[in-house]
């Protein structure tokens, strides 16, 4: 089926540049909106100004496209050519921004069925989403079943492991310096800063911080929204994303009411994308680069497409 992409507008408090992909014909079409994880990327996951280009969303809407769905991804509020600030962007702030997404899908002439797939930091924010405003499906991807504060105390799990690890000289400064021993005392010396305010943004080790989003993720209790998913959903994580915890995935089913599906993809990364062994935390960033230019995972185009059509194909 061909299916062609253009740019649109969504309005919300502020205006969303947006990509809406749609089949050609009549319809109506089942539609899935892509909800990025966290950070400044734009609506392909890709960050310019890092030349970080690894375009997962692209890439997923163009899977999902082939299929017979519609698609819509947008620039976050306050980046690419959204409205508002960024920086000052909490975390219920974009859950706002999807509900008017939601919308504005609903007001279409050409879509049906609406599912909401997030990324990471996105797994969090649609079952808030669909609290709001009810879906018919829900996919999370590299992310289900964990709160923020459960995967950011994995990575710096991790990070402790790698530096109590090190080896030569390296490795001899961090155990004489308790470099490992610092990590936990300075997350929680950064999260009592963060509850001890209520302003947008602090300046943090002489950085601005969105504390408004750290303090409502702080506050936010996702497995209660979880537990009101009546619709379908499916949860997909990767053995090698150390991002997240991989087996969460599996736990879904404990907290959603709707019929579940789960998987642990062998050799996935939180890119989504194919790589079999597990990239250090401390230097993640030079191999997620080096992942960058790999198609998504053979082995999530599958899964993905088979629950899709499973489910909404008409």
């Amino acid at each position: 089926m061909k299916y062609r992409e253009e740019e649109v507008m969504v309005k919300g408090k502020y205006p969303l540049g947006a990509t809406l992909g749609m089949p050609e014909g009549e319809g109506p079409y089942p539609a899935v909106i892509i909800v990025a994880g966290s950070g400044n990327g734009d609506r392909d996951g890709n960050i310019e100004k890092a030349k970080f280009k690894p375009n997962m969303y692209r890439d997923l809407a163009a899977t999902i496209g082939e299929l017979g769905f519609a698609t819509l991804r947008a620039d976050k509020r306050g980046t690419g050519k959204s409205g508002g600030d960024f920086l000052e962007t909490g975390m219920m702030d974009l859950v706002e921004d999807i509900e008017h997404l939601i919308i504005y899908l609903q007001e279409h002439p050409k879509v049906g069925k609406i599912i909401l797939l997030g990324h990471s930091e996105g797994c969090i924010l649609i079952p808030a989403a669909n609290a709001l405003r009810p879906v018919d499906g829900l996919v999370f991807l590299a992310g289900g079943g964990e709160s923020l504060m459960d995967a950011l105390k994995r990575q710096r799990e991790i990070a402790i492991e790698e530096l109590k690890s090190t080896k030569g000289v390296k490795g001899a400064l961090i155990r004489l310096t308790k470099a490992h021993e610092k990590i936990e005392k300075q997350a929680e010396k950064f999260n009592q800063k963060i509850r001890s305010t209520d302003k947008p943004v602090i300046k943090y080790q002489f950085q601005k911080i969105n504390a408004k989003w750290y303090r409502e993720h702080m506050h936010y209790n996702v497995f209660e929204d979880l537990e009101k998913v009546s619709c379908p959903a499916l949860a997909i994580n990767g053995t090698t994303d150390i991002q997240v915890t991989p087996e969460k995935a599996l736990e879904l089913e404990k907290f959603v009411k709707g019929p579940t599906e789960t998987f642990v993809i062998d050799g996935m990364n939180h890119l989504l994308k194919e790589n079999t062994e597990r990239a250090s935390i401390l230097n993640v960033m030079k191999s997620y680069k080096a992942d960058a230019v790999k198609p998504l995972h053979s082995e999530l185009q599958r899964h993905l497409g088979d629950w899709l059509t499973g489910n909404y194909s008409n």
